[in-house]
């Protein structure tokens, strides 16, 4: 991403609880004389009554120079509430190396105070000799930036098993440099300890067969660009990962800019149809994975036109409570998420979300 952020602190990658008749805002900002714009960020809240006015009231998670691995840059994650007690899960990287990324927990009795665990809730040094029966597993650093992915957590209950699954994104061990994953973990409790599972989606994963490497020196353009999309996985990362348990099965979205995709897969499906600002869509029957995708085109119509990143639902006739929307047939969503041509958050009900039988589809709310 090369657009840089205005004069204004920028705000991005917004999540919202609802707790007790009080819509909770967490939002990441950061500051604008850095490169990247993104080396120093922190975790922001806000509050309101009807989620269209929002009151601000500034940082609630920093970045902490006493804890070495959350040092340099704080930032998204997902908010739970549970037995009275506040659930934050961020990600985090260090002041030295702000490419080495964890993932954290910080916890509260009043939503505004919250207090970090000394140690990193998963990290990397989790991940060995963890992978598929097909022999993918968690890569560490990417190959293309060097970057270890190893962010943005979003916790689901699951219905069947009344466990923690704790997904995230990361990078996998694919031959090549679109190895963009989704990674998951186990809990008996919400907070933890996680147990580290094999990855629920990625190359190698989330398609029959990973045939295709455009890394190769085998590999003819020709003959790869006649492969089917559904056998190639495109994406460099992921961003912002949600799991949504609707209609019988488990549903994937992410984000990823347009610049991150392969471009012999944007040919295929047709790079008109994809934006910085699409939603991508993927589907499993187990919560688990793999997760694959749910059409030719595995995106949620009308995303592509929102010019929002980092695209996340929310309930609205359920007030977050996902669980309470299991057993609906349609559901009517607030969408949020950040314009990423100026660093402005869309919290206010700008964007809705219709799901149904039929489908679902994002469109503007006038």
């Amino acid at each position: 991403m090369t657009q840089k952020p205005s004069a204004v602190h920028p705000k991005w990658d917004p999540w919202v609880l609802y707790d007790a008749g009080c819509y909770r805002l967490f939002y990441l900002s950061g500051r604008t004389d850095q490169d990247p714009w993104w080396k120093t960020s922190w975790i922001c809240g806000a509050t309101s009554q009807d989620f269209v006015h929002w009151t601000h009231t500034g940082p609630l998670l920093e970045p902490s120079v006493n804890l070495a691995w959350a040092s340099g840059r704080i930032f998204a994650g997902s908010t739970y509430k549970e037995d009275g007690l506040f659930y934050l899960f961020y990600s985090a990287a260090s002041e030295i190396d702000i490419a080495e990324e964890a993932i954290g927990l910080a916890t509260s009795t009043d939503g505004v105070r919250w207090q970090k665990e000394a140690q990193p809730l998963l990290s990397w040094r989790d991940a060995k000799n963890i992978s598929t029966p097909g022999g993918v597993g968690y890569a560490g650093r990417c190959s293309l930036a060097g970057h270890l992915h190893w962010r943005d957590p979003y916790v689901v209950k699951c219905p069947n098993t009344e466990k923690y699954y704790l997904f995230f994104c990361t990078s996998l061990t694919s031959l090549s440099m679109y190895q963009g994953g989704l990674g998951i973990a186990v809990a008996d409790t919400l907070a933890g300890p996680y147990q580290l599972l094999p990855p629920a989606a990625g190359p190698g994963v989330s398609q029959a067969a990973d045939s295709y490497n455009t890394n190769s020196s085998d590999a003819n353009s020709s003959d790869v660009n006649s492969l089917d999309a559904s056998l190639k996985w495109p994406f460099y990362h992921l961003e912002r990962p949600q799991v949504i348990f609707f209609q019988n099965r488990y549903h994937l979205f992410f984000s990823c800019f347009k610049s991150s995709i392969d471009p012999l897969w944007l040919a295929q499906v047709g790079e008109h149809r994809i934006s910085d600002s699409t939603l991508y869509w993927y589907t499993s029957d187990e919560i688990t994975g793999p997760f694959v995708q749910n059409s030719d085109l595995p995106v949620v119509m009308g995303s592509e036109m929102t010019g929002l990143y980092g695209t996340t639902f929310f309930p609205k006739s359920h007030d977050g409570d996902w669980s309470q929307a299991k057993n609906a047939t349609h559901l009517d969503l607030t969408v949020l998420g950040w314009y990423h041509q100026d660093y402005r958050l869309a919290i206010s009900q700008e964007f809705v979300g219709v799901w149904s039988e039929d489908g679902l589809s994002i469109v503007e709310n006038k």
